[in-house]
C-alpha cells in the first residue's frame, strides 16, 4: 500500500455560534488506504466530513492534497480535487438512465450535442471496473434495487477525478449480501490507489473493511488505530 497522504486535516475546529461541533480534529488518510471514522451521535463526525466534502468551512485549521496546502470553500472546491461524497440515501433522478444519471451537469458534448455513445461507453467501462454488468448503463434508475442504487452513486463518483472517496454510513439500507458486494468494490477501488473514508457505527463491519480507524468523541479526535489494534478481543 502507498503511504502517501493524500488528504491531512490538522487542527480543525468549527463552531455554530455557542456550539463547539468540532473542538479540535486531526485527521490524515493515505492513498490507498480505508481509514474508517468512527464515534457516537453527536461527536462531530458529520461536521468533519461536511468540512472535507465543502460543505461548510472550519473556523481554524488547515488542510493538506497530496501534501499542498489547500482551501475548500465549497462543494465544487472539494470535486476539482477529486474529493467525491457518497451519502447513505442515493441522489439520483429515478427517472433518468444510469449513464444519464453518472453525467448529470458534466455531459460528454460533441458539435454542441450529447455525445450519448460516449457517455454510455465510459459508463460501461466504469461499471465493469466495479464489477457490475455493462448493462446497467441503459437501465432506469427507478427500477434498480436501492443496492444498485448505491453502486450508481459511486460510479457517479468515479466518473470525474476521485483521489478520495467518503462513504457516509453506506451500509445502513443494505443486507449482508449486498454489504459483501458493497466491500468487494471498495478494496478494488483501494486497490486502484483511492482514498477511501468510510464513516460507520457499526464496528463489526469496520474490523471487516478498514485499515485505520479515526475514533471522535465530544467533537475531538481521540485517536487513530490500524484495524489490527481493535480486532484483537
Amino acid at each position: 500500500m502507498s503511504q502517501q497522504s493524500r488528504l491531512s486535516l490538522t487542527g480543525v475546529v468549527k463552531s455554530y455560534g455557542a456550539v463547539k461541533a468540532i473542538r479540535h480534529a486531526d485527521f490524515e488518510v493515505q492513498a490507498g488506504q480505508i481509514h474508517a471514522l468512527v464515534g457516537e451521535n453527536g461527536a462531530g463526525k458529520s461536521t468533519l466530513i461536511k468540512i472535507i466534502s465543502g460543505a461548510t468551512m472550519p473556523d481554524a485549521g488547515s488542510v493538506t492534497y497530496d501534501g499542498e496546502a489547500v482551501t475548500i470553500a465549497s462543494t465544487n472546491d472539494a470535486i476539482a480535487l477529486g474529493i467525491a461524497t457518497v451519502y447513505q440515501e442515493p441522489q439520483l433522478f429515478s427517472e433518468l438512465t444510469v449513464a444519464e444519471n453518472v453525467f448529470m451537469g458534466r455531459e460528454m458534448v460533441t458539435r454542441g450535442r450529447v455525445d450519448w455513445a460516449a457517455q454510455n461507453e465510459k459508463v460501461v467501462n466504469l461499471l465493469e471496473a466495479l464489477g457490475l454488468p455493462a448493462k446497467l448503463s441503459t437501465a432506469i434508475v427507478g427500477n434498480l434495487s436501492v443496492a444498485t442504487q448505491q453502486q450508481v452513486s459511486i460510479a457517479k463518483a468515479l466518473a470525474g477525478k476521485c483521489g478520495v472517496l467518503i462513504l457516509d454510513e453506506p451500509s445502513a439500507i443494505l443486507t449482508d449480501a449486498e454489504i459483501d458486494v458493497l466491500f468487494e468494490i471498495i478494496r478494488r477501488l483501494a486497490d486502484d490507489g483511492v482514498a477511501i473514508i468510510y464513516i460507520s457505527h457499526r464496528l463489526d463491519e469496520v474490523v471487516k473493511i478498514a485499515d485505520q480507524v479515526t475514533v471522535m468523541r465530544d467533537g475531538s479526535t481521540i485517536g487513530t488505530h490500524p484495524i489490527q489494534d481493535m480486532s484483537v478481543r
